[in-house]
């Protein structure tokens, strides 16, 4: 039986699912990518809403489970959860570093930037969850993303129900 590090399984896992992110998107084209980024946001946040207790824990969860992404690729970023507000704040995406690296290996890019898959798969799934008033913007190699957590709807209900 081969044995594998912890970090040769995380960097065999990562290649594979970059590899294969790249294949659909070259497949697809840019005209079909939408349909494949609505898909993969649908099934993200089917497993954010059966994992989730709160639609709090659902709104934190949105941009949570983008830093974990984040780490899994080296990048340099600071998440910040306080009085009702979370920020994660990229100063380096490392998928930026990956990408390169992956291009010069020989695999093909479709997507000039990651972010053009990346902003729109978040939105779509928080959109998809209902979740309102997430932002973000741009920099170079970086992005910055807010969002006021509520865990209330104007009746003073929970907004989740299991």
């Amino acid at each position: 039986m081969i044995t594998l590090t912890d970090k040769e399984q995380a960097n065999l896992m990562l290649n594979v699912y970059f590899k294969t992110q790249a294949a659909i998107e070259k497949y697809l084209g840019p005209d079909r990518l939408e349909e494949w980024t609505v898909y993969v946001a649908k099934q993200f946040s089917d497993n954010i809403r059966e994992t989730s207790n709160s639609m709090e824990e659902i709104e934190e969860k949105v941009v949570r489970e983008l830093a974990e992404v984040l780490t899994v690729y080296g990048s340099d970023y600071e998440y910040i959860k306080e009085d009702g507000h979370i920020s994660l704040d990229v100063k380096r995406c490392g998928i930026f570093n990956y990408r390169g690296k992956a291009q010069e290996k020989g695999v093909e890019l479709t997507l000039k930037l990651p972010c053009e898959f990346c902003t729109d798969f978040r939105n779509k799934v928080a959109e998809q969850l209902n979740v309102e008033g997430l932002s973000y913007s741009l920099h170079e190699c970086g992005c910055k993303w807010t969002k006021t957590l509520s865990s209330k709807n104007e009746n003073d209900q929970p907004l989740f129900y299991k």
